[in-house]
């Protein structure tokens, strides 16, 4: 009897371990069917991969395995707990290796994460050049003068950037490499030297780190924290009082929200990184403002170009209790109302309408994306007040900084090229210039827009080059004006002649 119901417990336990097993191979199945339990989609961008489908199955595709390969992708994309299955696996990689997945996010010192981009444009990995900012900062002077003459203020904001903020918590493979200029080194100088309205938050930040009683920067989010916009808030508005006029009120933090938890965007790389554990308390404080109250009629209209970092001081309000209007171009692309509601595209809307009904205008950039300045909002401006005046090169330039899948490609080849990134830059401009000269030559007759043209043709025709730079030497000049001299002279007794004739014809 004993050994009868020995073996009938062990005959159910295997039972059971057979059935348990089963239900563990099914419960995937039964999970993408049903949704037994509740699942906490992935953070990030994710490409989506179509459901398994034997309808594409082929002959070519059986014999050379692509179907197989497929398939295999499909199932793995789709699967029942994946979104599980990955944070599970996140989460060991993280807990046990200190390692993080997430596209563009590093680990470093004391738990410190960064998007990498804010530390490569911090040592200057993106730098474009000093040319590119002495052309952008004489424009900008020139459209600050012209507001200014129309009772209007330009006022350019530098974010702070996470690279300046915390160099010594970079991770280790950053320690011997040395910093090189960056685009914010260099471009926050020329723009002082050339009397354009500048706030440096970046550096105001840095001098406030060691006092501030609370994170300016939150370990887990690559944005300023809360309290750090509400100081970044506080020190924009006594600078536009001072630049432009009283009617701006004064901020007050009024109190600390008792809020438990990090609140969003303060967790935007942990979530990005799609661990189980949730994000951490740290030293993050939320203020409640108050601002003095003016009336709705006497505040100013401010229109605003920038990127993320103005959306912590919409969540508080801040610019919609300080501004009548407070429009805001995310990218230069999308707008957002005074609410805090996408309300369309700048592209649909009227430029100079826009920029002639506002009293302030500014221009908002963090350091990662200082090579991206403005996504041509500034040339926008430029040439408002002053049409067809922009370099054709530069116009491409310009065009291949903002674009940043095509920015990055470039810093990949420059890199590899062993070359500058000025260099790499001004070599793809160039390119699309003659690109786009030879499919619409008819855009090109202008002293401006031709002149560079010729300048181009005479550097990359190396008989034409030698002859300048003989007379160079014989006139003693510098060879780029001397290039300069004979592009103009050709475009005067050449280019400008032709071009007559073909018009009285």
């Amino acid at each position: 009897m004993k050994m009868n119901s020995f073996g009938n417990a062990s005959g159910l336990m295997k039972q059971g371990l057979f059935l348990l097993l089963l239900l563990m191979l099914l419960m995937p199945e039964i999970q993408k069917r049903g949704q037994v339990l509740p699942s906490n989609p992935l953070r990030g961008a994710f490409a989506v991969v179509p459901q398994p489908d034997l309808n594409t199955l082929n002959w070519a595709g059986w014999i050379d395995g692509s179907f197989q390969q497929q398939m295999t992708d499909r199932i793995e994309a789709n699967i029942g707990f994946r979104d599980w299955l990955v944070r599970l696996n996140n989460q060991l990689n993280y807990s046990l290796y200190s390692q993080v997945k997430a596209e563009g996010v590093v680990m470093g010192r004391n738990g410190e994460f960064f998007e990498e981009d804010y530390i490569k444009a911090y040592m200057g990995q993106f730098f474009v050049g000093k040319s590119a900012w002495e052309g952008k900062a004489a424009r900008l002077k020139a459209v600050q003068d012209t507001l200014a003459a129309l009772g209007k203020s330009l006022l350019v904001v530098f974010e702070p950037g996470k690279g300046s903020f915390y160099p010594e918590r970079f991770p280790d493979n950053y320690a011997n490499i040395a910093k090189g200029e960056s685009n914010y080194d260099c471009f926050k100088d020329i723009l002082a030297g050339k009397g354009v309205n500048v706030l440096d938050l970046n550096r105001f930040f840095v001098e406030q780190k060691q006092t501030a009683p609370y994170l300016l920067f939150p370990h887990t989010g690559t944005h300023w924290s809360y309290f750090g916009a509400a100081l970044a808030v506080d020190t924009t508005l006594k600078y536009l009082r001072q630049l432009h006029g009283p009617a701006i009120p004064a901020m007050h933090l009024d109190s600390l929200m008792d809020f438990q938890g990090v609140r969003h965007p303060d967790d935007d790389i942990w979530l990005a990184l799609n661990l189980l554990a949730p994000t951490p308390s740290q030293n993050l404080a939320y203020p409640v403002l108050r601002f003095d109250t003016l009336p709705e009629e006497s505040k100013y209209k401010l229109l605003v170009a920038g990127d993320s970092f103005y959306f912590n001081w919409q969540s508080d309000g801040a610019m919609f209790h300080a501004f009548k209007n407070c429009d805001f171009w995310y990218y230069n692309s999308s707008v957002w109302g005074r609410e805090g509601v996408e309300t369309g595209k700048t592209a649909n809307l009227d430029f100079r309408n826009e920029v002639i009904g506002r009293d302030i205008i500014m221009i908002m950039i963090t350091e990662r994306f200082t090579h991206n300045f403005a996504w041509n909002f500034d040339e926008q401006l430029f040439n408002l007040f002053y049409p067809n005046q922009l370099d054709p090169i530069e116009f491409f330039a310009n065009r291949e900084r903002m674009a940043n899948d095509q920015f990055m490609r470039l810093v990949d080849e420059a890199r590899a090229s062993g070359i500058s990134l000025e260099e790499r830059i001004r070599g793809e401009a160039e390119f699309l210039l003659y690109e786009d000269h030879q499919k619409n030559p008819e855009k090109y007759t202008s002293r401006e827009t031709m002149i560079p043209i010729l300048m181009m043709s005479i550097r990359h025709t190396p008989e034409w080059l030698e002859k300048v730079k003989a007379k160079a030497e014989e006139k003693g000049l510098p060879l780029d004006e001397m290039i300069r001299l004979d592009a103009t002279w050709i475009y005067e007794n050449d280019f400008v002649p032709k071009l007559n004739a073909k018009k009285e014809k």
